[in-house]
């Protein structure tokens, strides 16, 4: 079987949507012969790429892609704009779309802009009828949270959770002994991982973290140092902050979260999503500390076992008195680890994924 996999990101950044692609296209070539078509300026380390120039033409740019191959099955992670482009063409070309959601977009600009202008009305009203069309119309509809599959379950019956998921052979368990660059033995490492370039229209999501870090830096115990982990285009210049910029390897992405005493991520607003960047930390045992809302769509994770939970008022001070408490930090990290093996991993996933796709086969 020939299957596509499309995501309207840029292969060479590391985003929820182009990592969760990239995953799939990895976990889905080992069985089957696949192409992944997505944007960017290079091709990067894939072989079975189609890498589409950025552009506002991406719908139109999908068509002789699509039609010089003759895909049985196109798998949409994300890709509402390119849904329309591929609804049609599989009409001629009588293959399958499955299209994956990962989050409820038109809830969430709901959520952040809960008092939009006469536009953002109309703008909002487009992205939910978008939404509707793509997930009535497509064959198949996989979800990556129960929240998600429960709001569009209505308008699709043939719906299935397959939940993010990471490679927990590269992202591993740390070790006890950790050799951190620090002042001394009590300082702790704490990160914040990027891309902090990221938009929402013209709405820069991700700052978010940036700005609960800055303006309450001198509310966090002096020992604890943070580390920006990915771009950032949004800097400031503090001793106890300093950043990576962009990692290009992932395993040493992988190593450099292993060298953390922990992960903030002080969420404003829900994702609807279980978000990649939490999970990668936890499979490496590294605790992770976050709102309410960074919680919604983790539907296996549990407060104050697998992961800490403070309202943002509260945060500061449940990271000052949490982070010192080592039996405590230790607990929460393995029992993060466990829980992304059993729920969160490519080896509890992959079998999930295969049984949707070889339903297809026996369709075709």
């Amino acid at each position: 079987m020939k299957i596509a996999i499309s995501a309207l990101s840029d292969i060479s950044t590391d985003d929820g949507v182009s990592v969760r692609a990239k995953r799939v296209f990895e976990l889905l070539q080992k069985k089957y012969d696949c192409t992944l078509i997505i944007r960017g300026n290079q091709v990067g380390k894939f072989d079975n790429v189609e890498v589409i120039r950025p552009s506002k033409l991406w719908n139109f740019q999908l068509i002789p892609v699509i039609l010089k191959n003759r895909f049985d099955l196109i798998y949409i992670a994300s890709d509402f704009w390119g849904f329309f482009t591929y609804f049609a063409l599989a009409k001629l070309r009588t293959c399958k779309v499955i299209l994956e959601i990962h989050g409820v977009y038109s809830l969430e600009r709901a959520v952040r802009w809960p008092d939009p202008s006469l536009i953002g009305k109309v703008r909002m009203g487009m992205v939910r009828w978008r939404e509707r069309f793509a997930v009535k119309h497509a064959d198949c509809v996989i979800a990556l949270a129960e929240g998600i599959y429960g709001y569009y379950h209505k308008f699709n019956t043939l719906m299935f959770i397959i939940d993010n998921f990471v490679d927990e052979t590269t992202f591993k368990s740390q070790k006890k002994s950790r050799n951190h660059v620090s002042d001394d033995k009590e300082r702790k490492n704490v990160g914040l991982i990027g891309p902090f370039i990221q938009k929402f229209g013209n709405f820069d999501v991700s700052n978010f973290f940036l700005d609960f870090v800055y303006q309450n830096i001198d509310r966090f115990d002096p020992r604890i140092n943070f580390i920006v982990i990915g771009l950032c285009n949004y800097k400031i210049a503090h001793e106890r902050i300093s950043y990576t910029g962009y990692i290009s390897d992932l395993q040493d992405y992988a190593d450099q979260l292993t060298h953390l005493d922990a992960v903030l991520v002080p969420a404003k607003f829900p994702s609807f999503g279980a978000l990649t960047k939490v999970l990668e930390s936890m499979a490496c045992s590294v605790p992770v500390f976050t709102t309410p809302a960074g919680l919604v769509s983790f539907d296996h994770v549990t407060p104050a076992e697998d992961i800490l939970i403070g309202d943002e008022p509260e945060l500061v001070a449940k990271i000052n008195e949490s982070l010192f408490d080592s039996d405590l930090m230790e607990r929460v990290g393995k029992n993060a680890r466990r829980t992304v093996e059993q729920y969160y991993s490519t080896a509890a996933n992959s079998e999930k994924l295969i049984k949707v796709i070889e339903r297809f086969r026996v369709v075709q």
